[in-house]
């Protein structure tokens, strides 16, 4: 059971990570005073003998207060954390500092002699033997980071720049951890966004978990929110897009703001033998797409985890996932413990629980909001952020079409336009690596910094059948 908690205004300490379990340096404040009607005029509450509105009949439950000294440092919680057979550490996927706070917490539980393994929601499951083999030192000449990131495909199913996790990545390597994909493939998620439950072969629906839980209200009045502010977003994906226009680099594309914090526009399950309601045979809403998109995701990863978790009992898994999969643990926590009785604890960044997309929502009705909505996680985390190093970019916009990559247009100061290229240029080749998708594109210049040089070899329209260029990044 989670720790009751409180609700929280903040301050970014610089250049500490704390970590504090809910409760602990909250005080509570009575909430004995009256307040005048010009605060709440249009809420109909209870008013006193003198015609005031009482705190009491608007704030749902008591006032809590963090006490920002006393929040201890995030090592005084890992003791707290040793009996836990699954920790779930949230983050906002393009947050480096979340990255390094999971990492911190990985690195206390290996230091005090866990048995580990991770979860990542980032890695999907069919490529979980070159996760395997990125793992296993023993395998001479195994995989480096640009080999991983080209086996498993990352760049068109994830998407953000892998440097964000790579610490992780390098940190578990170095010690053997394995490295587990808990995603579920974005063919499947594509297809039951598209065509519904019944569409997919009996192959793909072997893939996909057996039983759905759809009885968490709460669950699904955060996802009808999620839905109102976003309708025209409802299945992003992960899936390669061919039709994009960024800037070189390591620019990010793909999900909208709601999936950095892991509430995706993904689908997926598996026909009658799922406990779902298909809306009686009838065509599907756009909500009811939605519904399934994340709910797929949510028990197809806690499958995953359960699976491991019952066939190496001795380990911890640490998770790692978007905070709106963890919150409250309504989607993976509370279905991984359907499958499989563990104890567990979630971790989420603090400055989640401000947002939007990821906090409790009754759809309006403030007479069902929890006592205590802030129940969000067990501990929360409170750091400042940090970027990543600048990353070398050839400053073009790029667009995809049948025939490959093309460039569009240039960014101010661009090296590519500086080098020679043209607008209608045909992207062929960088550094030998041949050029067909967006994914390519940054999967060659992924790790490259402002000052690294670049050949690029391309195909001009009218002119020179093949050309080749060279580059000094920005």
């Amino acid at each position: 059971m989670r720790n009751s908690s409180c609700t929280s205004a903040w301050r970014k300490p610089v250049c500490v990570l704390f970590l504090f379990p809910l409760l602990f340096g909250c005080r509570t404040i009575p909430p004995a005073v009256s307040q005048s009607d010009d605060i709440m005029p249009h809420t109909r509450k209870k008013q006193d003998r003198n015609g005031e509105y009482s705190l009491e009949s608007m704030v749902p439950g008591p006032i809590k207060v963090i006490e920002l000294n006393a929040l201890p440092d995030a090592d005084a919680i890992i003791p707290r954390l040793m009996d836990k057979q699954v920790v779930f550490i949230g983050e906002r996927h393009t947050r480096f500092a979340d990255h390094l706070n999971q990492l911190a917490i990985i690195r206390g539980l290996y230091d005090r002699g866990k048995e580990l393994a991770i979860g990542m929601e980032f890695f999907q499951q069919p490529f979980q033997p070159y996760l395997d083999a990125y793992s296993d030192k023993s395998i001479a000449g195994g995989p480096d980071d640009t080999a991983l990131l080209s086996h498993t495909e990352y760049y068109d199913r994830w998407r953000y720049d892998y440097r964000l996790y790579q610490p992780i990545l390098h940190f578990a390597r170095k010690r053997r951890i394995p490295l587990i994909a808990l995603n579920i493939s974005s063919e499947i998620v594509k297809k039951v966004s598209e065509s519904g439950w019944d569409g997919l072969t009996g192959v793909e629906s072997a893939e996909v978990p057996q039983s759905i839980d759809r009885s968490n209200k709460r669950y699904e009045q955060r996802l009808r929110r999620i839905f109102r502010h976003h309708p025209r977003r409802q299945h992003p994906g992960h899936g390669t897009d061919k039709r994009t226009t960024v800037p070189t680099g390591n620019k990010r594309t793909g999900p909208h703001p709601v999936a950095a914090h892991g509430v995706h526009g993904k689908s997926g399950g598996h026909g009658a033998r799922l406990s779902t309601d298909r809306a009686g045979g009838q065509r599907r809403t756009d909500f009811q797409r939605f519904m399934d998109v994340q709910l797929l995701w949510d028990e197809g990863m806690a499958e995953r985890a359960a699976k491991y978790l019952t066939e190496h009992p001795g380990h911890t898994l640490v998770v790692l996932a978007g905070s709106g999969h963890l919150a409250y643990g309504h989607g993976i926590p509370d279905r991984v413990r359907r499958r499989v009785p563990v104890e567990s604890a979630i971790i989420l960044p603090v400055h989640d629980i401000a947002n939007d997309d990821i906090a409790d929502d009754s759809g309006g009705d403030t007479e069902s909001v929890p006592d205590n909505p802030s129940g969000i996680a067990d501990f929360l985390l409170v750091s400042g952020d940090r970027a990543l190093p600048p990353a070398g970019t050839l400053g073009i916009l790029l667009e995809t079409d049948a025939e490959g990559i093309r460039i569009t247009s240039f960014t101010p100061q661009s090296p590519a336009r500086d080098a020679g290229m043209e607008e209608g240029d045909r992207l062929v080749r960088i550094d030998l690596r041949p050029i067909e998708t967006m994914a390519h594109v940054k999967l060659a210049l992924w790790d490259k910094r402002p000052g690294d040089r670049v050949s690029v070899e391309l195909h001009r329209i009218g002119g020179v059948k093949e050309m080749r260029l060279e580059v000094v990044l920005r």
